[in-house]
């Protein structure tokens, strides 16, 4: 991960920002940063979309964005490497009518990112197509939208990067702000990553388990034995016994 503008910092908070391509977030870190500083993958040529994750400072706020390429799987793979406890997450989507790549990524987060929907929001850019109370943000109107509600247990920010007005902007960011320090405090994930000595425990333990086989079936034929030596014997016994003496 490239760090830009975030040297000499200690920021309490970190914000990766994920979701398809041109969802809107570099757009967002330059709205929140109030300058162009992160490069969209929709102005890149189309052989150039696999930009790294780069980390801004949000000046005054303790925060840092983290902007990140298009979700794919080899981007899961680094977020699950980069992630701490204490980061939270942002799915960014438009909010307009979804695409097979917008649905494709939605189905990814559910599934190879659960551990960490109890830190994640929604952010709907383009908010300004959501124009007035009777069409406010309407998950139902798509089975994976109204999954990925449900997975984030309903936190969502609208937001919009072509505001008109330095009021509408403050808003904006002040609203993302909020619902991701409001999340810092949930209770930290478990990130879970095999460790070197549990590995070695595990590899002594299949050891261990595999020399016990032949002393179980050396115990299992000396007690063979030692029966047919006892059944021998009383079988002689009884012969005995029953031998008519004169």
């Amino acid at each position: 991960m490239e760090d830009s503008e975030t040297s000499g910092t200690n920021a309490e908070l970190r914000v990766f920002l994920i979701g398809p391509r041109g969802a809107g977030k570099s757009a967002t870190v330059n709205t929140i940063i109030g300058k162009d500083v992160a490069e969209s993958t929709s102005s890149l040529r189309k052989e150039s979309t696999t930009k790294k994750m780069n980390m801004y400072l949000v000046e005054n706020q303790d925060v840092v964005l983290v902007d990140t390429p298009a979700l794919r799987k080899s981007l899961i793979k680094q977020l699950k490497k980069e992630f701490t406890k204490s980061d939270i997450l942002a799915f960014v989507i438009a909010a307009q009518s979804l695409q097979m790549e917008d649905e494709s990524c939605i189905m990814m987060f559910l599934k190879d990112l659960k551990y960490l929907h109890s830190r994640s929001f929604i952010l709907l850019t383009r908010g300004s197509n959501i124009v007035d109370d009777n069409n406010v943000f309407n998950p139902e109107s798509n089975k994976e939208l109204y999954s990925l509600y449900e997975a984030v247990e309903k936190r969502y920010v609208v937001f919009e990067n072509r505001n008109k007005t330095e009021k509408e902007r403050k808003l904006c960011i002040d609203n993302f702000l909020s619902m991701s320090r409001e999340i810092s405090f949930n209770e930290e994930i478990k990130i879970e990553t095999p460790r070197v000595n549990d590995t070695k425990l595990n590899r002594k333990v299949r050891i261990i388990s595999f020399a016990a086989i032949p002393i179980f079936l050396g115990f299992i034929m000396s007690s063979y034995r030692f029966r047919t030596m006892c059944l021998g014997f009383f079988n002689a016994l009884g012969r005995f016994l029953t031998f008519p003496f004169r």
